[in-house]
């Protein structure tokens, strides 16, 4: 185990040991450091900015999910960390997130990641999706549509999207802990996305030019997210 430094994010909330388990508290963070092999991807240019494309398919990536059971759900093993003082509020996460995930589409409205103005302070705060221990989306799904993604070892919350309805009950579960809900809608295809990780190689971190995103992982699991965090 390696001690690292505070990393302030979403109020100065960082993630700390206890027990066996990973929780969010205001101490420095602990955690195991795990390798991660980079996979090969194309390369796309957005805005002048170098964009990595990955060469697994949706298909692929909901291959090997396990659909939770009501009451008991896996801890995610990652997440994406936000340090709001370094935002330039660039909206570069956005851009990599969606070219990545929708077929080379630059759309801020179907980003998993969306940047936060503060008009009052004039700053700028990337919203990420907490995972959550308590997965409010992952509960609401009347069909099962929102699972564990085991494969990629991060047991991110996914969306099954071939199993998606188009309800929306996992966006207003989210909304009632979170602002804005984490999904977002799909309006041309009529389904919910949320963010997944990049099967543990989360694009929006790896492009962000001022270092304000940091992707954060264990083994043993993380308790992150609802109910230790809410923002309403």
């Amino acid at each position: 185990m390696k001690r690292l430094r505070p990393f302030p994010l979403h109020g100065g909330v960082c993630l700390r040991r206890v027990g066996r388990s990973v929780k969010v508290g205001k101490e420095d963070l602990l955690r195991e450091q795990a390798p991660v092999d980079r996979r090969d991807f194309l390369k796309k240019g957005v805005g002048g900015f170098a964009v990595a494309a990955g060469a697994l398919t949706v298909a692929e990536l909901l291959q090997g999910l396990t659909a939770p059971g009501r009451g008991n759900i896996l801890l995610a093993k990652g997440v994406v960390l936000v340090d709001k003082q370094r935002c330039s509020g660039c909206r570069t996460c956005e851009a990599v997130c969606t070219t990545h995930n929708d077929h080379g589409k630059t759309s801020s409205s179907l980003a998993r990641i969306f940047v936060h103005k503060d008009h009052t302070r004039g700053e700028y705060e990337p919203k990420t999706c907490w995972q959550c221990s308590r997965a409010l989306c992952v509960l609401a799904c009347p069909v099962a549509a929102l699972q564990v993604d085991r494969r990629s070892n991060t047991n991110a919350r996914v969306i099954d999207q071939r199993a998606c309805i188009g309800c929306k009950q996992c966006i207003e579960a989210c909304s009632t802990a979170f602002s804005p809900p984490r999904p977002r809608y799909d309006e041309a295809r009529r389904l919910s996305v949320k963010c997944h990780l990049c099967l543990g190689e989360p694009r929006c971190v790896e492009f962000c030019p001022y270092g304000a995103l940091r992707y954060e992982r264990s083994e043993i699991g993380l308790e992150t997210g609802y109910p230790i965090v809410k923002e309403k």
